[in-house]
């Protein structure tokens, strides 16, 4: 905390389809404070999966040096991943991501206490105070059966939670991010058995029978869940939350005590610290899909590697 932010152009980058089309109408309302405090805006649309992405290597190799993602979690990913070519490495090390809070979840936001109103947006853009924080870079097998690599600022996680965004993912989100992750949790709870897994945590690996694992930069998933209470997105450190050893039932008695971060120290809940993670299926022809900030991408194996110090944001 406590560097300025560079001058240079601001580019606002706008999923318009988040919130069912509401995020657009949203910033189009608080769009002429904006332009009062920070003069004519550079605005641009997505139009399908992963344009953000492209979006903001295009507007950094034109010399922007601030971008702000409009959306949710979904979107804030696509965002950061733009700020990285497709080797992990930053395309403008010296740019910096700013927030328009909006979409469904808004899980990342959490970690920072930030609320919901645009004037929080831009009173954060005006002061212009930055943060280095840590990035997280997760290679997996899509599911055609690829390889690929993304980026991720909050959490990545697999297992039942990778169940719940293929249910979640398939449903209306008419009823909010959290009443509509809950409905999907329960209906994945429902169908969904414990799979056994190999984790290589650093240097150290062991076969856990699991029912979710959370590699963490942030503290909050699955529209407000606090997996991760202890994360801190500039230590330098994944916080690794594995649930384990028990039955689907017993963690659903356990489970909502994960929205206040109470369930950390239950039967079947460990965290451990690291920089590096891989996983893998005991059974090779085992599906144990992946949740990356509530996208679900592909499957295990997959490796969770930690950037530190590597994304500047408005703070």
């Amino acid at each position: 905390m406590g560097e300025v932010l560079s001058q240079g152009p601001i580019v606002f980058v706008i999923n318009p389809r988040s919130a069912a089309g509401a995020t657009l109408k949203r910033f189009e309302r608080s769009r002429a404070s904006f332009e009062r405090a920070l003069g004519a805006l550079d605005v641009r649309l997505t139009d399908g999966p992963r344009h953000a992405t492209e979006l903001v290597r295009i507007a950094l190799r034109e010399g922007a040096r601030t971008i702000v993602s409009v959306g949710g979690d979904g979107t804030n990913n696509e965002v950061v991943n733009g700020f990285f070519d497709d080797d992990g490495r930053a395309l403008s090390p010296e740019a910096c991501l700013a927030f328009y809070v909006s979409g469904t979840g808004g899980d990342f936001r959490r970690t920072l206490s930030w609320g919901t109103e645009p004037e929080e947006a831009l009173a954060r853009l005006v002061a212009g105070r930055t943060q280095v924080v840590d990035v997280g870079r997760v290679t997996l097998r899509a599911h055609d059966g690829s390889t690929i690599a993304r980026m991720f600022l909050n959490i990545a996680s697999f297992g039942l939670s990778g169940a719940v965004d293929e249910v979640v993912n398939r449903s209306s989100k008419a009823l909010g991010a959290k009443a509509s992750f809950m409905l999907g949790a329960v209906r994945a709870f429902a169908a969904y058995t414990p799979q056994r897994v190999r984790l290589t945590v650093d240097d150290r690996s062991e076969e856990h029978e699991i029912l979710l694992v959370a590699v963490a930069n942030g503290q909050y998933f699955g529209g407000g869940m606090k997996i991760a209470p202890a994360a801190v997105l500039d230590d330098q450190r994944f916080d690794v939350v594995t649930v384990g050893g028990i039955s689907t039932l017993r963690w659903v008695t356990t489970s909502p005590k994960v929205y206040t971060g109470a369930h950390i120290g239950q039967e079947g809940v460990h965290v451990t610290r690291a920089v590096r993670v891989v996983a893998e299926p005991v059974d090779k022809n085992e599906r144990v899909l992946i949740d990356l900030d509530g996208e679900q991408p592909g499957i295990l194996p997959a490796t969770f590697e930690l950037r530190a110090a590597s994304l500047r944001i408005v703070a």
